[in-house]
């Protein structure tokens, strides 16, 4: 019976967070295709270039990326919610916002509409990897990691990848 409920439970969890990545996945789509580029262009205020070569129109990317590799598995770790938040002048933290990586592991949109994308500061992410393991059924140490950086430079492009296992993790400054 207690594992019937656990069962039940864990495909409940899963249900809901699909549902979530959906809906979040549907905004950004709606937000994407209703608002024409060169505004998407004016409503980041930092952000990367990028030309393309068979046309004359620019695309923007933030300056934000994660992505979790799970690396007992070798896999994308999917499903996981990632938070952004940034370091005040107080030392307190101030929620920027939140997602959920998808089936490649990744989550690029940290910035909606009207928000800027990262400045000089101290930000750190939060990935609440417990609930990815017990939808497993893998025991794990660490119920969330939380990686603190620093921008130095809002100009250039930060990703911040997670390598991650049950008793262990590991984290570098990608590209």
């Amino acid at each position: 019976m207690q594992s019937t409920c656990a069962r039940y439970h864990s495909h409940r969890h899963r249900t809901i967070q699909r549902l979530a990545a959906l809906s979040a996945a549907l905004t950004v789509l709606l937000i994407a295709g209703s608002v024409p580029s060169t505004v998407a262009v004016a409503t980041f205020n930092r952000t990367t270039s990028l030309q393309t070569d068979d046309r004359n129109t620019t695309q923007t990317m933030p300056n934000l990326s994660t992505h979790i590799l799970d690396t007992t598995r070798g896999k994308p770790a999917t499903e996981v919610p990632v938070t952004l938040y940034y370091r005040t002048s107080s030392q307190s933290w101030t929620k920027i916002s939140t997602g959920i990586t998808d089936g490649d592991g990744r989550f690029r949109n940290f910035f909606t509409e009207g928000q800027s994308a990262l400045e000089k500061g101290v930000y750190k992410l939060h990935f609440d990897v417990g609930p990815y393991f017990r939808g497993r059924s893998v025991e794990s140490l660490y119920p969330f990691i939380e990686i603190v950086f620093t921008v130095a430079d809002p100009t250039q492009h930060y990703h911040i990848p997670l390598l991650l296992n049950p008793f262990g993790y590991s984290t570098y400054r990608g590209s």
